[in-house]
Parts: C-alpha cells; sequence; structure tokens
C-alpha cells in the first residue's frame, strides 16, 4: 500500500490525474487546489462545469483551512457514523472549478486507510469524483470502471480493486448559521 500512496502523490503533486479507491467508491482525483488539474477531471468525465465537484480531506482540521467550521464535534460525530460530505460556503486557497463559481464546496473526511495515508502525504485536499463518464451509472467495483475512464487518467492506484462498494456518501448541506439540511 506505502508503495501505492507514493506512486499516487507523485501524479497529483505533477498535476496528473489518478483513479483511486476511496471510502465509498471508485473515484477520479486530482490536486483540489490547482484549476489546470481540476479542469482535467472535467475533461474527462465529460462534465458540466455548471456541476461542483467534492473534495476529501485528511481530517476536520485540515477542511478548517479551507472553510469556517461552525460546530466540529457535531460534524465529526455524523462523519464517523457513515461516509458523509459536508457541503461548505466560501470556501478560500481550493481551484475556483471545484466549485463551479456557486461559492460553496463539498468535504468529506474518508474513514478509510487507504484515503488517510494519500491525504495526509499528499497534505492537501484531493478531488474526489464518480470514476465514470457524466450521466452513465456510477461504477460500484473496479471492473466495471469504463475503458475509456481508465485510458484517461494518468495513475491508477493498484490497491483495493476487489473492494465492492454500495453507495455513495450521505450529503449535508450546512449553512451560515450551522443548520443542516440533507441533499443526498
Amino acid at each position: 500500500m506505502n508503495n501505492e500512496i507514493t506512486n499516487a502523490v507523485d501524479v497529483l503533486k505533477s498535476g496528473g490525474i489518478i483513479l483511486y479507491p476511496t471510502d465509498t467508491i471508485w473515484g477520479i482525483g486530482c490536486d483540489a487546489c490547482s484549476d489546470n488539474a481540476v479542469k482535467k477531471v472535467y475533461e474527462i468525465k465529460r462534465r458540466d462545469h455548471s456541476k461542483p465537484l467534492i473534495c476529501l480531506a485528511s481530517s476536520f482540521e485540515m477542511v478548517g483551512e479551507y472553510v469556517e467550521i461552525l460546530n466540529l464535534k457535531k460534524l465529526k460525530s455524523i462523519s464517523e457514523e457513515s461516509p458523509t460530505t459536508f457541503i461548505f460556503n466560501n470556501p478560500i486557497k481550493i481551484s475556483k472549478y471545484v466549485s463551479s463559481n456557486n461559492n460553496s464546496i463539498g468535504f468529506r473526511v474518508p474513514n478509510d486507510n487507504f484515503c488517510l495515508k494519500l491525504l495526509n502525504k499528499f497534505g492537501r485536499p484531493i478531488v474526489s469524483t464518480s470514476a465514470n463518464i457524466s450521466g452513465i451509472d456510477i461504477p460500484l467495483e473496479f471492473n466495471s470502471i469504463s475503458s475509456e475512464i481508465k485510458s484517461e487518467v494518468d495513475y491508477i492506484v493498484n490497491y483495493g480493486k476487489n473492494k465492492k462498494s454500495y453507495k455513495a456518501s450521505t450529503i449535508l448541506k450546512i449553512d451560515e448559521n450551522g443548520l443542516i439540511t440533507k441533499l443526498r
């Protein structure tokens, strides 16, 4: 696993795109702070730029470097129950393409050893979007990912390829007052 993390981090640092296992489904990822890398992800997915992407972070402390968190203890508790993506307003230091200019951003802190090690070694948030062409069903296992996606990324992580996923994360929107609304 450590060699795969090193290889993936090297690709991320060079502005490349990785295909990697997350705590939910296989994802297409890149440096969330790099405009060029994020634009490549949109191209690979053939995704409309008006649709935002989400990011993974190693901790809520890392998330706090990019958004204001009002109730850290509550978010940690919710996140420990099941994979949860939180939508925050007013991100800073993240590629403008991640939020698609709607001034909000989705962050998830995964409860997954591989993802956490990858994020800690990289030291910044990583984009995490499903490994599919937009509008096509989300693959729930590595073997269901299209050859088109596999051929367009710069690196495919050779770890967790037998993992089966069952669903994407829950998505919760947090407003300026800390009020939480379930979106998915």
